[in-house]
């Protein structure tokens, strides 16, 4: 169980993500090599999205769904140089992911390779992401760019992501240089940004969190992730599961903002009128400027109005 808090976010820490730069070194993210002439095309045909077209330099993000439609893992596939690719999650489950496309690789000449225990993830956010990473570290990189470059003696990966609504770069060294970039960064204006203030601002731009909003309970649609889904990209891994979903409205929930005067317990069932409405996802324990508390659930479709009120367990929330 979550303990309450009194804390409330961090302004600076929001307004650098929102309005200037925030960085955030990622405490385990899955951070994998996939090589090999047949690589992009084996996760085309895996994954939700069209990677054919993702060209050297290129980078684009996709889901990759069960036979059964619900989420294995979403991943940035970053095409660094000529068959190779670099695959970033959120999770910090890489062995999920490693398995998933192992098991679909039969005669393909692709390898993969977990870097994940060697490697750091260091995500800049905010509308001058771009711009510190240019000025700090002498790379110019635009959006959805995957680039491969040396930096001080560093072998660095630098990856836009433009799938989250937000400007998102992120910079993937080695574990022994992560201090090093991280000052670079740091000097030019990045401000640092701790987990609890990260994971406010994800919840309150309605960015879907890993094994939170999405992961095996969920399908992409209901988890905010249409966005991720080509749907005249042909055969996919669960493409027949989703497309039904879409086709004939059947999906039952849809991820939203919920705004509670106490912090909320991740897990704990939403109800109205003592009938089920939902599940909270994630939550922040952090209290906005107004005093009131942040989080993110599964709400089913009648509940979705913004205003609507629902129970999280005791504690009253409303749909934001």
């Amino acid at each position: 169980m979550q303990s309450t808090t009194s804390q409330t976010a961090d302004t600076s820490q929001l307004g650098a993500l929102a309005d200037g730069c925030g960085m955030f070194v990622w405490d385990g993210a899955t951070i994998i090599s996939h090589t090999g002439p047949d690589a992009l095309d084996l996760l085309h045909r895996l994954a939700t999205k069209d990677l054919l077209s993702v060209g050297i330099g290129r980078s684009r993000r996709t889901v990759l769904t069960s036979a059964k439609g619900r989420v294995i893992d979403v991943f940035l596939v970053a095409h660094t140089s000529e068959n190779e690719l670099l695959l970033i999650s959120d999770s910090s489950n890489s062995d999920r992911l490693v398995s998933a496309i192992d098991y679909f690789t039969i005669i393909e000449d692709a390898e993969l390779t977990d870097r994940t225990d060697q490697s750091t993830r260091i995500s800049l956010v905010g509308p001058n992401a771009r711009a510190a990473v240019e000025t700090g570290m002498g790379v110019k990189i635009d959006l959805d760019d995957a680039v491969q470059v040396s930096v001080d003696g560093d072998l660095l990966e630098i990856v836009s992501d433009s799938s989250r609504g937000v400007q998102w770069v992120d910079v993937i060294c080695k574990d022994a240089g992560a201090a090093r970039i991280a000052e670079s960064l740091t000097a030019v204006g990045a401000i640092t940004v701790d987990q609890a203030n990260f994971e406010h601002f994800q919840i309150d731009h309605e960015i879907p969190g890993s094994d939170r909003e999405y992961g095996e309970h969920a399908n992409p649609i209901e988890a905010g992730l249409l966005h991720l889904i080509d749907w005249d990209k042909g055969c996919y891994v669960g493409q027949e599961v989703i497309a039904r979903l879409d086709a004939y409205d059947k999906v039952q929930r849809n991820v939203r903002v919920l705004t509670s005067d106490a912090p909320l317990i991740e897990g704990v069932k939403l109800t109205a009128d003592s009938k089920p409405a939902g599940v909270v996802t994630s939550s922040s324990q952090l209290a906005t400027t107004d005093d009131h508390y942040l989080s993110l659930a599964l709400v089913r479709m009648a509940h979705l109005e913004s205003g609507t009120e629902l129970m999280a367990g005791e504690v009253g929330t409303r749909v934001r």
